[in-house]
């Protein structure tokens, strides 16, 4: 016969002790959700970009020049992709498009604007690089009206931004040369509202 303090069962103590781990572990989960799910969505940005730069070429194949690009007639064109057609991107803030001047040479350029990105996500999408020196014809990169990057070939002109960095190799103009951490974390100097502006050409 058993006596009251051989009874099995948990005491207050234990049950706490339970709830607490699986509270840290609850948290520890919920943060590596969230990191999965914020550098998905700053990937997407990344191929939104690309994929708002396609349709902008196709919309724009029968115009000698970006003079005429207008993101309300693209909008009613349906010839915005579909997950922007709001105008918004992945991160939830807007976006902006429009040939960038009238000019000789600037008509032959646009830009596309993303703003409302917040800190952690700008550092990352410029770390990411997808569009330095790899053929994807972006003139200029400017974030927060600030900072910018350029090629010595640029058409832009980008000489009123305050902080400018060149994206070649001075001793060889044909190696590219991507932005340090350094020089992005600078940029990217806003808490929650960034904007990063591409200059396609």
């Amino acid at each position: 016969m058993r006596g009251k303090n051989n009874e099995t069962g948990y005491t207050m103590i234990e049950t706490i002790m339970y709830i607490s781990i699986l509270g840290v572990l609850g948290v520890v989960l919920a943060s590596y959700a969230n990191a999965v799910f914020t550098r998905y969505k700053t990937g997407r940005i990344a191929q939104q970009i690309l994929d708002l730069k396609k349709a902008i070429l196709s919309y724009t194949a029968a115009e000698e020049d970006y003079s005429t690009l207008d993101k309300t007639k693209m909008q009613e064109d349906k010839a915005i992709p579909l997950d922007m057609r709001d105008l918004h991107h992945a991160l939830g803030g807007s976006i902006e498009l429009g040939p960038v001047g009238n000019s000789t040479t600037s008509k032959y350029l646009y830009y596309i604007t993303f703003s409302g990105i917040y800190q952690k996500g700008c550092i990352e999408l410029l770390s990411q690089g997808q569009f330095y020196g790899d053929g994807s014809e972006m003139d200029t990169l400017i974030v927060n009206d600030r900072t910018a990057w350029y090629y010595d070939g640029s058409f832009y002109d980008s000489s009123d931004i305050p902080t400018r960095h060149r994206m070649q190799s001075a001793s060889n103009p044909a190696i590219s040369v991507r932005p340090t951490m350094e020089q992005i974390t600078n940029a990217c100097n806003r808490k929650d509202d960034n904007s990063i502006t591409w200059i396609f050409s």
